[in-house]
């Protein structure tokens, strides 16, 4: 089966919307950048479509030394992603009412692209760490 994945330089491009993008969505979040209106729309669209897009180009673009395992790993990351967002809503739906629920929701648009990041990054590290020691 053909994958077809961003060339490596998209990973670059990728942190550098992924990083701002996250900061500004949690300094927006907390009330900590004060604007309204059109610039509030326009600048939660942004942070959206940051962490989306920075996502995908992060996780979808060739590693150094693409093979076999590294696709291994996006396919479980992908997995464990999916079972930690699930959980996590399940809980937060049982736990969290009224208006925090909503501001949760916020936050769970973004969620799932942030756990894969995280997960797969944490996953490639452990993997070139244990083929660094067979060498």
């Amino acid at each position: 089966m053909k994958n077809f994945l961003f060339p490596r330089g998209f990973q670059c491009a990728g942190w550098l919307l992924f990083i701002p993008a996250v900061i500004m969505g949690v300094l927006c979040y907390f009330s900590l950048c004060s604007v309204s209106g059109i610039v509030e729309t326009i600048l939660n669209d942004a942070i959206i479509i940051g962490i989306a897009s920075g996502a995908i180009f992060i996780v979808c673009s060739k590693e150094p030394c693409e093979d076999e395992m590294t696709h291994s790993i996006r396919l479980s990351s992908l997995l464990n992603a999916l079972y930690a967002y699930i959980a996590l809503l399940i809980v937060s739906t049982l736990v969290i009412n009224g208006v925090d629920f909503f501001s949760f929701m916020i936050v769970n648009l973004v969620l799932f692209p942030i756990i894969y990041v995280v997960i797969f990054r944490l996953e490639m590290r452990r993997y070139n760490k244990m083929s660094g020691d067979e060498e």
